[in-house]
């Protein structure tokens, strides 16, 4: 049945022409597409609105010119959970303060409520932060030219727990290629942090695909079960 799960999967993956591979481009081509390399700037950055006014001086990707907003950081300055999105859409982009459109919050307000976590009181970040010609996905360089500042998101936020949306936004964060289906049900790490990451599925893939609901629900349960493990009292 898991076989069966993932060919269905990709096979909507492939009906939306949603292409989930990184593949790595030579260095020069690289060097060219690359707009601005970070330096010690963002480093040394040490509150979320200066993050945000240094994504929004520099030209890290054209995208940001096709773009109407840039959509970063929503939320709690001091979260327990931080969701993290993949990238803004053209549905997206009739807000200038909502990183996910009104079904897909609604949705993961729903879910995450169902396992006792508050949505309002969290953060949810994105990855990428501006659309896409066709609501195509980014490519690998422009993901790695928004993560120095992503990461630094994520360590002046400093979470207890992370939940990535969806396939892009878990290889986005794990910095690998990797996919959901063989993701989903663990408790994930990541080389620059060692904050905890869960995979689920993103609220747009359930609502285009209701079936996959039950298994959400099996990965929200797995969160659940695992934070009640972290805060049960330990006995010598």
């Amino acid at each position: 049945m898991r076989d069966l799960q993932k060919i269905l999967l990709l096979d909507w993956y492939q009906q939306e022409n949603i292409t989930l591979s990184f593949k790595r481009e030579s260095t020069d081509k690289k060097k060219q597409n690359k707009v601005i390399p970070y330096s010690q700037e963002i480093e040394d950055l040490t509150s979320i609105s200066n993050i945000i006014q240094y994504i929004y001086k520099k030209p890290l990707t054209d995208l940001k010119k096709y773009s109407k907003h840039s959509l970063i950081h929503e939320g709690n300055g001091n979260p327990d959970f931080l969701v993290v999105n993949d990238f803004t859409n053209s549905t997206e982009q009739n807000s200038n303060t909502n990183i996910l459109c009104s079904d897909e919050r609604e949705l993961l307000e729903k879910m995450l409520s169902a396992i006792d976590i508050n949505l309002n009181n969290n953060s949810i970040i994105n990855v990428f932060f501006w659309r896409t010609p066709g609501n195509r996905n980014p490519t690998k360089d422009e993901i790695e030219d928004c993560m120095p500042a992503v990461k630094k998101l994520i360590k002046v936020l400093a979470p207890k727990y992370i939940i990535t949306l969806g396939d892009l936004a878990l290889m986005s964060i794990m910095e690998r290629n990797c996919n959901l289906m063989d993701s989903r049900g663990k408790k994930l790490n990541c080389e620059y942090s060692s904050t905890p990451i869960f995979a689920i599925f993103h609220p747009r893939l359930l609502i285009k695909q209701p079936s996959l609901k039950r298994l959400a629900w099996e990965d929200l349960k797995f969160i659940k079960e695992n934070i009640k493990k972290e805060m049960e009292p330990t006995h010598e």
